[in-house]
């Protein structure tokens, strides 16, 4: 007789996706499972989509109907995942996501396995990756492919490609006070945490077949927070899923007023909601920072809170264009005190650099902030400088500044604290 597979899938406002993942699991060739869709208060139009399955006896429909406002203080998907393992009856458990569909013979392959591996609690297998534009229309794809016996699986194994036994969960409890963990600060690798609480106790045995395709949109939760820094540039134009546009300055987050469109439009980052909001709202600046504006006379750079006149010389070098610089009334400029000016340098040694700009010295790249040389990662430096090029300058030039905390993805640094070496 077949075991009880128990799947848990976590969906939020994906209506088209989830309905995919749900006829998925009907589809499989297993037939002794049960579906928990664990809904994290979706808009009208999943929970409709969702709706349309729950008579199949099977299914277990459940929606948090959680406030918005407590939305931001756990990882949300650990929060419904650890709900449904409380009320799991399967004797092997697997994960499934609203943007992601198993292939028909995904539990079978994977029981399988499992019952015939006795001294493994744990199985993965390969993945496709399809990446999609926002038509849904294929970019590209890719495989993970499952090759070896991982004892730490975490970064390595997605979401929706393990299986493992009940049995683990209670161990997995008893040392570390929950199955997955809820703290917000695990929002983006969730997963992965909770691998490395399983990999204390079993190693991943691989299937090397594909047995689930994941579809990655240009709002899918990698693509978010893809090269994002553990903290986020200042300067930066950024919003999160209310498509709200604010800019970040001294570690708060201040709206931006659609009067500076010309400013943020096609240099705004979507950035993933838990790690945007864990910055404070502020009050709006009367003109965002970093930025150009002119009046009828002179051309103008706004950094924190002062006026700096910026020469002809400076054009050039600093690679300013001229093209879209917001034209403000003289009396509005005139009322901002003034900064130093900002031309290009005659010296070896630079001063008075303009703020937030990108410079490069051999191959790699520093991003000035506040009288600090920040190193930056291309992929960073190529997501929030997306239409600045960097500006070519030597070690001898800006020698007297100090070099400050760098701007690497945040994945870099999570494996490193969690003392994980990635594949």
């Amino acid at each position: 007789m077949e075991k009880k597979v128990s799947i848990i899938l976590t969906s939020y406002n994906k209506p088209d996706l989830v309905k995919q993942a749900i006829e998925s699991v009907l589809h499989q060739t297993y037939s002794n499972w049960e579906l928990f869709v664990m809904d994290d208060h979706s808009n009208e139009e999943t929970s409709a989509a969702i709706s349309t399955y729950i008579k199949d006896h099977r299914i277990y429909y459940d929606n948090s109907f959680i406030n918005p406002a407590e939305r931001l203080k756990s990882t949300r998907y650990a929060v419904l995942i650890n709900d449904a393992l409380s009320r799991a009856e399967g004797e092997y458990i697997t994960y499934l996501t609203d943007d992601t569909v198993f292939h028909p013979n995904r539990l079978s392959r994977m029981a399988e396995a499992l019952n015939q591996c006795s001294e493994f609690d744990a199985v993965y297998s390969s993945q496709k990756v399809i990446h999609v534009n926002g038509r849904g229309t294929e970019q590209f794809h890719f495989y993970r492919f499952a090759e070896e016996v991982l004892d730490q699986a975490a970064f390595l194994v997605d979401h929706c490609s393990v299986m493992h036994r009940r049995s683990l969960l209670e161990r997995v409890k008893e040392k570390f006070g929950s199955f997955w963990d809820e703290d917000v600060m695990h929002w983006n690798h969730g997963d992965s945490v909770f691998w490395s609480r399983l990999n204390t106790f079993t190693s991943f045995l691989p299937i090397k077949e594909v047995l689930d395709t994941t579809y990655k949109t240009p709002h899918s939760f990698q693509n978010t927070y893809q090269s994002l820094p553990s903290v986020l540039i200042d300067g930066s134009f950024v919003k999160g899923t209310d498509q709200k546009v604010y800019q970040l300055d001294r570690n708060k987050r201040k709206p931006v007023n659609e009067r500076w469109h010309t400013l943020y439009e096609g240099r705004t980052v979507v950035i993933p909601d838990p790690f945007l909001f864990q910055y404070e709202e502020e009050d709006s600046a009367s003109i965002p920072n970093f930025q150009l504006v002119r009046d009828q006379f002179h051309v103008y750079f706004i950094e924190d809170g002062e006026k700096r006149l910026v020469d002809h010389s400076a054009f050039r070098f600093y690679r300013f264009k001229r093209h879209g610089i917001p034209a403000l009334e003289r009396a509005e400029i005139q009322s901002l005190p003034d900064g130093p000016p900002i031309s290009r340098w005659t010296s070896d040694c630079v001063q008075h650099l303009p703020g937030r700009m990108l410079f490069r010295i051999e191959r790699k790249f520093y991003v000035y902030l506040r009288g600090v040389l920040h190193p930056i990662s291309h992929d960073v430096a190529k997501r929030f400088f997306a239409n600045q090029k960097a500006i070519p300058i030597s070690f001898q030039q800006i020698k007297q500044l100090p070099i400050g905390m760098p701007f690497y993805p945040v994945y870099d640094e999570i494996i490193r604290n969690l003392n994980i070496t990635k594949g």
